[in-house]
C-alpha cells in the first residue's frame, strides 16, 4: 500500500487501487452486447484474463505482485560449542546447530546418531554449553538460558536477565549455574534448587563482553570485552573488582575463554597474539608464565586424578603440568578452533586405546583424538542442520542471485529461471558486487576479499586480498574496473577505511584510514572522477560512537584526497541522522541516499540537496552499519530497502509505495525486472510488469457490475480498450494508443451521473499507464 510520509518539492499525490476479482464473467454477459467487436478480439482478450492475480498499483505506474517464497537455499551445521554426558548407559554429546531457531541436539557418540532434537525457540544460536553434576545439561542463547534433563528428556526455557545473548557457563559446588552476556558486560546465576535468576548487573560499565566465566572457591571470574580485563565477583555479596591483565600480553577483542584448573584461572585472549596466560587466585596476582597462539574457547581437562590440562597451540596439543606450567608437545596435531572437549573410550578401534578426546568441528565434524598413538580421527555425524538467515544478497554478472548466510561457512547461487540453487563455501560475506565475469565478496571477520569466477565451469573462490585493521566489508561500489571499499573497523575500534582495489593489479591497492573522524564509511558513489561518500557514526562493536552526526564527504581519485566533508541539512527528518547511506549514482545524474525513513538527492555539483521525502516519518536513529539498499529500473524507477521495507519511488515526483512491510535490509533487481529480497532464510520475489488493456477491461467491468459506471459509459469504453488490445496483438501500436486516447476522451466528457468520481480517476491513472 502506498505510505504516508512528509515530501519537499513536490506535491502528495491521489491514491486509488483496483481491486482484482470476477475477470472473465462479466465479459462474457457484455460481449453479445457490443456487437463492434470481432469474436476474434473476444478469444484473443479473454484468454489473457485467465492469469495469475497480481496486486495494482496506481501509484508508480506499475504492477506488482503478492510476494512468491522461492524457499531456502542456504543450509548449514554450525557449531560454536558443545558438553558431553551420559544417557540411557550411552555416552552422548550436547550440541546446538545455528539457525532460526536453533536446534539442540543429543548425540550418541559411539553409534553416530542424533538420538533427539529441540528447537531452541527465541534463539538462533548457543555459544556456551554445560554439563553439571547431577547429568542436567545448560545452553545459552540469545538472552535466555535453556535446561535439559536427560532424564526427563525434557527441555525448558528459564529465561533471561535481558540481555541479547548468554555467554560462558560455568557452575559452583551447589550446581548453581553462572553466565555473562552482551551488550551490558553483566553477570547473572540461575540456583536450580529454587529456580531463581539472579542478575548481578554489569560488572564493566561501559563495556559490551562478559564473554567467558570461572567459578573458584566463592568467586566468579569473568573475562570482559573490548576493554580485555578480568573481573572477580563475589558471587555472595556481588561485589567484584576488576584485574588487569599483564602489560606484556598483547590485547585482543575479548577475553574468550576462562576456566579454572587446580588453583589458577586459565585465561585466553582472543584476538592479538592469543595468548594463554594463568592467574594464581591464592597469590592474587598473574603467573610469569603464558603461552602464545592458543587456539582454544576452553581448556581441556585431565582425566580424573591429573595434575594436567591441555590446549592446543597453533596445530599442537600441549599437556601443562599445573604444579610447574611447563607445557609439553604431546604430538597431536588438530587443525581448527579446540571446544569444549571430554574423554571417552572407543570400543573395538585399536587405534584409539583406553580413553580419547573427543571434540565437535564447526561444521558438525566429530573427532576423536588419542594420546597415545597420537592418531587423529574425525566423522561426519548426521548432526541436523539449519537453514540459515541471508546475510547479503545480489544479482551476479549472470544474471544468477548470490547470497550469503549468517553464520558464515555457507554461501549459494540460484538460477532466476531454472530456480535451482547451489550452494558452496564461503565466509560471513556483508558486501558483494560485480566487475566483468567476476563477483567479489567482502568477507568477516577480517575484512578478505574474495573472488569468483562466475563464467568457470565449478564454483570456487579465492582470497585476493585483507583489509588491514578493518573488519567488515559492508560497502563495495565498482567503478572503471575498480572495487571501491568502504569498511567498518575492528572490535574497540573508530573509523573506517576508504580502499581502492584492482582486482587485476591487488598490489597497488589504495588504503586511506579514517577518511572521516571516527566515522565509518556506509555509501559510495562515483561521478566524472569523484567518489561520493557518506558514513555512520558506529565503529567497531565494543565502543561508543564519539560523533553525533553522520556526514556526506568528496574525494579525489586521482589526488587520493578529501576535499569536501560536511553534515547534511536533509529537509523533513525528524532527527540528525546517524548514519546516512545507500549512496548511489540516479539516472537522472542526482546522488541519492537515505537517512532513517528520508530519501535524498544531492545535485553533484553545487552539492545541494535538491529533492527530499520523509516516506517514514516514524522511523528514527536506525541503522548501525548495513546500508540500505538502492537500486534503478530500466525504466527509470527506484527500488530500495528504506527502513527495512521494500519500496519504489519515482525520483521526479517522489510518489512511492511500499511493497514489503515486514523488515528486510537485502534487495536487488534481476535482469528480468522483479524485485529479490531476503525474509529471513528464504528468498523472496515479487514480480514487475506493465499496465496492459486487460487490467483497463477488468477495472471497468469490476465498477460496472458494483454500479459505479453506467453500462452506456462501459460500452464505450470497454470498445475502445478491446479495439486497443487487438491493434496491440497485431503490432499496430500507433492505432492501439490511438484508442487508449479516444478512452480517456470519452472519460473526460463522461457525465457526473455516469460515473463516479475516484473510479473515473482511478480508471483514467490506469489507462494512462498502458504503454505500447
Amino acid at each position: 500500500m502506498p505510505g504516508g510520509g512528509i515530501e519537499y518539492d513536490v506535491e502528495r499525490q491521489a491514491c486509488c487501487k483496483a481491486d482484482s476479482k470476477k475477470k472473465g464473467e462479466y465479459y462474457m454477459k457484455y460481449f453479445f452486447k457490443a456487437s463492434t467487436i470481432s469474436a476474434i478480439v473476444f478469444l484473443l482478450v479473454l484468454s489473457s484474463f485467465f492469469t495469475t492475480d497480481q496486486s495494482v498499483s496506481a501509484e508508480v505506474g506499475k504492477k506488482f505482485s503478492e510476494p512468491e517464497d522461492l524457499g531456502s537455499h542456504i543450509e548449514s551445521v554450525a557449531i560454536y560449542d558443545s558438553t558431553y554426558g551420559e544417557e540411557d548407559g550411552r555416552d552422548v554429546m550436547y550440541t546446538t546447530a545455528s539457525g532460526e531457531p536453533a536446534i539442540f541436539q543429543v548425540v550418541d557418540l559411539m553409534n553416530q546418531e542424533v538420538i533427539r532434537t529441540y528447537p531452541l525457540e527465541g534463539s538462533s544460536s548457543s555459544w556456551s554449553h554445560i554439563t553439571v553434576p547431577d547429568g542436567n545439561v545448560y545452553i545459552g542463547g540469545n538472552g535466555k538460558l535453556y535446561e535439559y534433563s536427560p532424564e526427563t528428556k525434557e527441555l525448558t526455557n528459564l529465561g533471561g536477565i535481558g540481555e541479547s545473548v548468554v555467554y560462558g557457563l560455568s557452575y559452583d559446588e551447589e550446581g548453581r549455574v553462572y553466565f555473562g552476556s552482551y551488550p551490558n558486560a553483566k553477570a547473572g546465576r540461575y540456583d536450580p534448587n529454587t529456580g531463581e535468576m539472579t542478575d548481578y548487573g554489569s560488572v564493566a560499565p561501559g563495556q559490551s563482553y562478559t564473554r567467558s566465566t570461572a567459578y573458584h572457591d566463592g568467586y566468579l571470574y569473568l573475562g570482559v570485552g573490548v576493554d580485555n580485563h578480568v573481573v572477580k565477583l563475589d558471587v555472595e555479596t556481588g561485589e567484584y573488582e576488576r584485574i588487569d591483565i599483564p602489560e606484556n600480553i598483547t590485547h585482543g577483542s575479548s577475553i574468550w575463554q576462562m576456566d579454572a584448573a587446580g588453583k589458577y584461572i586459565v585465561t585466553g585472549i582472543g584476538g592479538g597474539d592469543n595468548a594463554l596466560i594463568f592467574y594464581d587466585t591464592e597469590a592474587g596476582e598473574w603467573n610469569d608464565t603464558y603461552y602464545l597462539n592458543n587456539k582454544g574457547l576452553r581448556l581441556v581437562k585431565g582425566l580424573p586424578g591429573s595434575d594436567s590440562v591441555y590446549f592446543l597451540q597453533g596445530s599442537r596439543l600441549q599437556e601443562v603440568d599445573l604444579d610447574t606450567l611447563e607445557a609439553t608437545d604431546t604430538g597431536v596435531t588438530f587443525g581448527t578452533f579446540l571446544r569444549n572437549t571430554s574423554w571417552v573410550e572407543v570400543p573395538d578401534d585399536p587405534e584409539l586405546p583406553g580413553m580419547s578426546l573427543v571434540t565437535v568441528q564447526f561444521g558438525g565434524g566429530v573427532t576423536f583424538m588419542n594420546l597415545e598413538t597420537k592418531k587423529v580421527k574425525t566423522y561426519q555425524y548426521p548432526i541436523v542442520g539449519n537453514p540459515i538467515p541471508l546475510q547479503t544478497l545480489e544479482k551476479g554478472p549472470d544474471g544468477n542471485m548470490y547470497m550469503s548466510g549468517y553464520p558464515g561457512g555457507k554461501a549459494a547461487v540460484f538460477n532466476p529461471e531454472t530456480k535451482e540453487s547451489e550452494a558452496f563455501s564461503l565466509g560471513q560475506a556483508e558486501g558483494m558486487a560485480s566487475i566483468g565475469d567476476k563477483m567479489y565478496f567482502g568477507v568477516y571477520p577480517g575484512a578478505n576479499i574474495f573472488e569468483l569466477d562466475t563464467a568457470a565451469d565449478t564454483i570456487s573462490t579465492k582470497k585476493i586480498y585483507q583489509i588491514p585493521d578493518q573488519d567488515r566489508p559492508f560497502v563495495m561500489t565498482p567503478s572503471n574496473g575498480k572495487l571501491f571499499i568502504g569498511t567498518i573497523p575492528d572490535y574497540g575500534h573508530l573509523g573506517g577505511s576508504l580502499t581502492i582495489l584492482d582486482p587485476f593489479s591487488v598490489e597497488e591497492t589504495e588504503i586511506y584510514e579514517n577518511v572521516v573522524q571516527n566515522q565509518s564509511i556506509a555509501g559510495l558513489a562515483v561521478k566524472d572522477g569523484l567518489l561520493y561518500g557518506s558514513t555512520t557514526v558506529a565503529g567497531g562493536l565494543g565502543i561508543e560512537p564519539t560523533e553525533t552526526d553522520a556526514k556526506i564527504f568528496v574525494w579525489d581519485i586521482d589526488n587520493g584526497e578529501k576535499i569536501e566533508e560536511f553534515v547534511p541539512n536533509i529537509p523533513g527528518v525528524t532527527t540528525q541522522p546517524k548514519m546516512i547511506s545507500g549512496m548511489s549514482l540516479g539516472p537522472d545524474g542526482l546522488l541519492w541516499s537515505a537517512a532513517d525513513g528520508t530519501i535524498f538527492a544531492i545535485d553533484p555539483d553545487t552539492l545541494e540537496i535538491v529533492k527530499s521525502k520523509n516516506i517514514y516519518p516514524e522511523v528514527a536513529n536506525r541503522g548501525m552499519w548495513r546500508p540500505i539498499q538502492i537500486r534503478w529500473s530500466d525504466d527509470g524507477l527506484m527500488y530500495t530497502t528504506l527502513a527495512g521495507k521494500v519500496t519504489v519511488v519515482d525520483p521526479e515526483s517522489l510518489t512511492h509505495e511500499t511493497l514489503e512491510t515486514t523488515v528486510t535490509e537485502l534487495m536487488t533487481l534481476g535482469d528480468d525486472g522483479n524485485i529479490y529480497y531476503a525474509a529471513k532464510a528464504n528468498l523472496m520475489k515479487i514480480e514487475v510488469t506493465d499496465y496492459t488493456t486487460e487490467d483497463a477491461y477488468e477495472l471497468i467491468t469490476k465498477y460496472t457490475e458494483e454500479e459505479q459506471i453506467s453500462h452506456s459509459l462501459s460500452q464505450t469504453l470497454i470498445n475502445d480498450v478491446m479495439q486497443a488490445g487487438h491493434h496491440r496483438d497485431k503490432g499496430n501500436l500507433e492505432q492501439a494508443d490511438k484508442h487508449i486516447q479516444d478512452a480517456l476522451k470519452h472519460l473526460e466528457m463522461a457525465k457526473e451521473s455516469d460515473i463516479d468520481f475516484a473510479v473515473k480517476e482511478e480508471v483514467k491513472k490506469t489507462l494512462s499507464f498502458i504503454k505500447h
